[in-house]
C-alpha cells in the first residue's frame, strides 16, 4: 500500500460528507464540499520513505466560513491519534483563504513516514 493510499484509507472516514479527490479539485459544483490530497513530494526515497501531502478542504457554497476549519481540526485530531498502516503521520497547521467564486477553505501539509 503506497502512502497516499494509507492516508486516503485512515481519513475517509473523517471526511464521509465530503467529495474525495487525489491530484486535483474538479468542480462538480457549489452544493458539494471538496477534499483534495495532493501529493507534494518528500527527501531522497530510501529504506523509510517520507512523502508530504497537502491536504485542500472546499467548502460548499452556503457553508459557513469555519466549515473546512472545523473539518480540518477533526482531521489534525484524527492524525495525532492514529498513524493507521503509515508509520507516522503529522499535520501541520492548517491555513484559510478562499476560492475565486468565495467558497470557504482550509489547507493542511500533512508529513509521513511509511516503511517501503
Amino acid at each position: 500500500m503506497t502512502a497516499s493510499e494509507a492516508l486516503r484509507q485512515l481519513l475517509q472516514p473523517v471526511l464521509s460528507d465530503w467529495r474525495f479527490q487525489f491530484g486535483r479539485w474538479i468542480d462538480s459544483g457549489k452544493t458539494f464540499r471538496y477534499a483534495v490530497l495532493k501529493p507534494m513530494g518528500g527527501p531522497m526515497a530510501g529504506l523509510v520513505r517520507q512523502p508530504a501531502f497537502s491536504l485542500v478542504l472546499i467548502g460548499a457554497g452556503t457553508d459557513p466560513l469555519t466549515a473546512p476549519e472545523r473539518k480540518a481540526q477533526d482531521v489534525i485530531e484524527k492524525l495525532l491519534a492514529e498513524s493507521g498502516s503509515l508509520v507516522f503521520a503529522q499535520p501541520g497547521e492548517p491555513i484559510y483563504w478562499a476560492t475565486d467564486d468565495g467558497r470557504p477553505v482550509a489547507e493542511i501539509t500533512i508529513n509521513t513516514i511509511i516503511n517501503r
